[in-house]
């Protein structure tokens, strides 16, 4: 049976008993909210977004966005959605509430914007019998289904020799404890790989747009993608309405170094203003650089390295107030091989 206390109200009760920087760090906030939060108050799924908006910077990003003046409620939506994304799911409701409630626990927002648990699926269980924070690491996440064995025909018997597929080994998904008994790097393994799987996603978009974006501008004479202005190269450019205002955002590089610029519509002609450097280079290896808009103020930009390794990263323009933002980035930097 769940316990009659709200489970924000739980959250606000652990902010009080281990102090704010439990929100700091996914590890040690599972293992607080294994000791301090009353068994059955969360169900499995739950915990995880819970832990999962932390583990890939998106409550940080909430944070950092409302100290901005943002919107409560739109910051709230905006980067629910995103967490959704990162976590591979178009299901935002859950994301939008972990965030709201995790917020609320910190005092950033009130309690009347805290939104709706989603309602549990037929499978969804509260916690039972969590372990001490001794040995609590961090959950890591929705696990995926995993292929049935292959079944492996007879050969026809004519055929001298033939070749049989592997079967697929049967993985039954474990259970609910043996997941929060994971080692915890498995979390920062989940969090890297969705955040692979959204560069993959997004640069695949962004390669559809180079075209467009390399386009020469002779109305205004600025330098567009591919060309270099100075000892710049300038890998893509995009343009957005923001705060009423028309705003050019490019990727430049000099060398390795990679900037995102922002520059402002000053009759007719872009004038830069700002620009921040991305945390991760830009290698010899790096290819299919671009940057888009995301809604909003919001903006994605990154690149492919090697394979399946590649970068990406969100950042805000404040277009009233000429200030580009660029979000730190959890996973690790792509590295040449």
């Amino acid at each position: 049976m769940l316990c009659p206390v709200a489970l924000h109200d739980e959250l606000v009760e652990l902010r009080a008993e281990v102090g704010p920087q439990v929100f700091d760090d996914p590890v040690a906030f599972r293992a607080a909210f294994d000791d301090f939060v009353p068994e059955g108050s969360a169900t499995t799924g739950e915990v995880s977004l819970l832990v999962g908006a932390i583990a890939t910077g998106a409550l940080q990003r909430l944070v950092e966005q409302l100290d901005l003046g943002v919107d409560p409620s739109t910051a709230i939506a905006m980067q629910g959605d995103l967490l959704a994304r990162d976590r591979g799911t178009t299901e935002t409701s859950g994301a939008r509430w972990a965030l709201s409630a995790l917020a609320h626990a910190l005092g950033v927002v009130p309690v009347d914007l805290v939104l709706t648990r989603p309602t549990p699926g037929p499978e969804a269980t509260p916690t039972a019998g969590r372990p001490s924070s001794s040995d609590a690491p961090a959950d890591p996440g929705p696990t995926r289904p995993v292929a049935p064995p292959v079944t492996v025909p007879a050969p026809p018997p004519p055929v001298a020799t033939h070749v049989i597929s592997e079967p697929t080994p049967s993985v039954e998904p474990p259970s609910a404890t043996a997941r929060r008994r994971a080692n915890p790097l498995l979390l920062a393994v989940a969090a890297a790989l969705a955040v692979v799987a959204v560069v993959a996603i997004a640069l695949l978009v962004l390669r559809d747009d180079d075209s467009s974006a390399g386009e020469a501008d002779d109305d205004t004479g600025t330098a567009t993608a591919g060309e270099s202005a100075g000892d710049e190269e300038i890998l893509a450019q995009t343009d957005l309405e923001t705060d009423g205002a028309t705003s050019r955002l490019q990727l430049v590089r000099n060398g390795t170094d990679v900037e995102v610029v922002l520059l402002a519509d000053e009759g007719g002609d872009y004038v830069e203003v700002d620009r921040q450097p991305s945390p991760c280079p830009y290698l010899d290896a790096s290819f299919d650089a671009g940057i888009e808009a995301e809604g909003g103020n919001e903006f994605f930009y990154g690149w492919q390295t090697r394979g399946n390794e590649g970068f990406g990263g969100y950042g805000q323009v404040q277009a009233g107030d000429g200030v580009l933002i660029v979000y730190e980035v959890d996973a690790p930097c792509p590295t040449e091989r």
